[in-house]
């Protein structure tokens, strides 16, 4: 049969409509742009429908207000701004009571509707609305209006219809992302979600930071062609059998470069892909193999090493060495505490006294008496560290210092015995040299007319050798007496000190001219008569070994790291070799003739006997003929100025 114009017409408007929506429909599906998805469909309306006005209305949430959303011919500056009322007398109104299309061929005729001023000041006459969403959730109206009475067909309103669900299910689908995005922001872990083809459908932003540092646009892209690398790991093994078996997997895996991350993953598995949550557990590995590393030296350690909690002092972990040598079991040692094991804390307060002292200082060395299980005790010196890790720890490693008791025990007794000796060997040497002097003073008082030049040589020979001998016993018997006979430990005030020095070589230093510049000295803490020996043997060395020149000596000091000064005697006079410099403080180590120079040879052992009796150090700077620096470090008066 021959189609008639007509026909063909209304054929093209059917096929142009059907386009129109299936373009639309695919549109929705595609974009992620809703504002240009909403413009385009009220456009499309006017266009294939041939209205002067379409709306597109958004129910606001108190529901007494619809909102301009989009739309197409209305006065400029209307759309995006305008409200109307949502009258329930209205078409629009009425519209979201019902799920047909409400159709008005005469708005004059139609007393039952109350039109909006946004319709009667356009000078509408006939129009067709549509609900979008469903009567129960509905979220708006679309309409289109003419200004010509005009009946509009009913395949006219089915295609109002169906552009109005692809937008319902556009919002709709728009809604859920908002919601997902919600929720899935308020998730500290890093989530994405894939589909049943393993493409991306959705990152959160810490997944973003985690596996898409160069911000790669990921959504709709394959996991395994964007991250290849997991292929070879756990990653698609697991991934895989929680999408075909439908469970939940669990698992840690490590993603090699170029992310080189630790992951610990969960995986939910639903019909239509894989929702997988996971967090970066990179610190806690390594922290997991530093302690799995400190575990194999614990237990290869010689020493007791314990892990303890500073709150209750109870031992929290221990190596083999600590047990063995308490002579306790694993678990029996960890049922102990502190104060219960170390004689030195009288109980827990006294521990947590001692923890402050640690924290404060990061660590700290003590000396204590352990307690084994059988009751008996050896001496320990513990180093005991505070620790900044998941929780707080404090770290003791104990040694057993038995053994090196009994050597400090034993040195005691030899140097003591030394002592002895020396003090003895001094004294009993004393009564026949001042018998050997008393008689070469009885011959010279005697004899001296008759002696010829010779006779009178060798006996200033005899005479000097006594007086030698003389000094060097009394040099000897001082250093022996440096730890039996010291004085307690005092304040001591270096500038006091040195004036009494310099009033005791004013006759030196007045012979050879010596200027002595000295800079203000600290106190410290020691043993006065001691200190004094040592700043008077040291600035007579300097005047001594000035060479020809009128000596110049310079007294400075240093405050050094902890509680120790730094004194130091600057001379300029003829230096002393490298080579020589560890031999000066040796006993009876003379470096030049007794002809030269005189001395016993004696004098800078005793210094560093009695700076070490200070628990300091004492040593020499000195290049040949550029003068020599003496230094020696002694213990601060006062610590917490220090």
């Amino acid at each position: 049969m021959d189609s008639t114009p007509d026909a063909d017409a209304e054929l093209r408007r059917r096929v142009r409509q059907q386009e129109i929506v299936a373009k639309l429909g695919q549109q929705a599906l595609e974009t992620d742009d809703l504002d240009r998805l909403l413009h385009e469909a009220v456009v499309a309306v006017s266009d294939v429908l041939e209205t002067e006005y379409v709306e597109l209305l958004e129910l606001l949430p108190e529901g007494d207000e619809f909102f301009l959303r989009d739309g197409v011919g209305w006065h400029e500056g209307l759309v995006g701004s305008t409200t109307v009322p949502a009258d329930t007398n209205s078409q629009a109104g009425i519209t979201l009571r019902t799920e047909a299309p409400i159709v008005v061929d005469d708005v004059q005729s139609e007393d039952r509707l109350s039109e909006p001023a946004l319709l009667t000041d356009h000078g509408i006459t006939s129009g067709i609305s549509v609900i979008v969403g469903s009567v129960d959730e509905p979220w708006g109206v679309l309409g289109t209006y003419a200004t010509e009475p005009r009946e509009f067909t009913d395949r006219d309103a089915t295609f109002l219809r169906s552009v109005a669900n692809v937008l319902g299910s556009a919002l709709e689908n728009e809604r859920t992302r908002r919601e997902l995005e919600e929720i899935y922001g308020r998730i500290s872990d890093a989530f994405f979600a894939l589909d049943g083809d393993w493409n991306f459908t959705y990152l959160n932003e810490r997944a973003h930071e985690l596996i898409n540092p160069d911000g790669k646009t990921l959504v709709g892209k394959r996991v395994w062609d964007e991250f290849p690398e997991a292929m070879g790991q756990q990653f698609k093994a697991e991934y895989e059998r929680a999408m075909y078996d439908q469970e939940t997997v669990s698992f840690e895996e490590y993603y090699p470069d170029p992310l080189g991350r630790w992951f610990e993953v969960r995986a939910y598995p639903s019909e239509t892909g894989l929702s997988v949550y996971f967090r970066d557990i990179t610190e806690r590995k390594e922290r997991q193999r530093e302690l799995e590393l400190f575990r194999t030296l614990l237990d290869h350690s010689n020493d007791s090493v314990l892990v303890i909690d500073p709150g209750s002092g109870r031992f929290l972990d221990a190596n083999e060495t600590a047990c063995r040598r308490l002579g306790y079991d694993r678990e029996e040692l960890l049922d102990l505490t502190v104060p219960e094991m170390d004689h030195v804390f009288d109980d827990v307060a006294d521990w947590h006294t001692h923890v402050e002292d640690v924290k404060d200082e990061g660590s700290m060395t003590i000396t204590g008496e352990h307690v084994r299980k059988d009751g008996t005790t050896y001496p320990a010196e513990v180093n005991v560290a505070h620790v900044e890790l998941d929780r707080e720890y404090m770290i003791a490693i104990a040694r057993d210092i038995t053994e090196h008791r009994e050597r400090e025990r034993a040195l005691e007794e030899s140097n003591e015995r030394l002592e002895q000796f020396a003090y003895a060997a001094s004294h009993d040497l004393q009564e026949p040299l001042r018998m050997v002097s008393s008689y070469l003073q009885l011959l010279e008082r005697r004899y001296a007319d008759e002696f010829d030049e010779d006779g009178e040589e060798f006996l200033d020979y005899a005479v000097d050798g006594a007086e030698r001998m003389r000094e060097m016993i009394d040099g000897l018997l001082a250093y022996s007496r440096v730890e039996t006979r010291g004085d307690p430990f005092e304040p001591v005030d270096l500038d006091c000190l040195l004036e009494d020095v310099l009033d005791d070589l004013s006759l030196q230093l007045e012979e050879t001219d010596a200027e002595v510049e000295t800079e203000p000295l600290p106190r410290v803490r020691g043993d006065a008569s001691q200190l004094r020996q040592v700043f008077q043997n040291l600035l007579a060395n300097a005047l001594e070994y000035s060479g020809p020149e009128p000596p110049r000596v310079h007294l400075e000091a240093a405050q050094r790291e902890g509680a120790m000064w730094e004194v130091s005697v600057v001379d300029e006079g003829i230096g002393i070799d490298p080579e020589d410099q560890d031999r000066v403080f040796d006993v009876f180590q003379r470096l030049h003739s007794r002809e030269e120079y005189d001395g016993t040879g004696i004098g800078l052992a005793l210094c560093e006997r009695i700076v070490e009796r200070h628990d300091g150090e004492i040593w020499v700077e000195s290049e040949p003929g550029e003068g020599s620096t003496f230094s020696v470090t002694l213990p601060a008066a006062d610590e917490s100025a220090a």
